[in-house]
């Protein structure tokens, strides 16, 4: 019934609209109207955590940070996924001074520790910022950074017995990661680690696997 009331709007988006929507826009829509029927639907509904050995291989580390310059407040938080999208591990924080690029570096520092202890051998860590990459993949300038001393924590890391790589990443395609650094900067505790979804980060999961 969602697909057939989603079409006969799209439908009509095409005929009375000029801004036309894209077949992903129709398929979110899709998606996220169903992910709220089944919230409905079941009140006792909850995701139990991925179990997972401890050599798995590749994994999936997305990351974000948000400033509120009106708060003088920044939040940061990240996921860990296997390669198929299944939750691994998540986790939120925030911090009272700071900028948008130390949001950015303390997602990246923290998401890295939790990866590290929980004996991933291979990550591929997903940043919406270039400007991070960019300062990430050229450490001879890292010194010059307002914040080089955490770049060099985050090389420390990198440099253990494994494998990272940093990717930019669209986005459109890190909404998981931008809810839970907003989860962060709004929440009382200092850093929460969550072994299954937050409520408020499950429909950004579904719009993250279309995408």
């Amino acid at each position: 019934m969602l697909t057939i009331w989603w079409a006969w709007r799209w439908r009509n988006n095409m005929i009375l609209d000029s801004s036309c929507w894209s077949v992903n826009y129709v398929v979110r829509c899709i998606y996220l109207d169903a992910l709220n029927l089944h919230l409905a639907l079941s009140s006792d509904f909850q995701l139990t955590p991925t179990l997972f050995p401890l050599d798995s291989s590749t994994v999936h580390l997305n990351v974000d940070g948000c400033w509120f310059s009106d708060q003088s407040r920044l939040g940061f938080g990240g996921l860990i996924r296997d390669v198929s999208g299944h939750w691994l591990a998540g986790f939120s924080g925030n911090s009272s001074h700071g900028d948008p690029s130390l949001a950015e570096l303390l997602a990246i520092l923290e998401g890295l520790k939790i990866a590290w202890h929980l004996g991933f051998k291979t990550v591929q860590c997903m940043i919406d910022s270039m400007d991070i990459v960019q300062s990430l993949l050229h450490r001879d300038q890292a010194y010059l950074h307002s914040h080089a001393s955490y770049l060099f924590d985050i090389f420390s890391l990198v440099d253990k017995p494994w494998t990272v790589n940093f990717l930019w990443i669209d986005r459109d395609s890190n909404c998981s990661a931008d809810a839970l650094a907003k989860l962060g900067a709004l929440s009382s505790p200092v850093f929460e680690y969550w072994t299954s979804p937050p409520p408020s980060v499950l429909k950004w999961l579904l719009l993250d696997v279309v995408s």
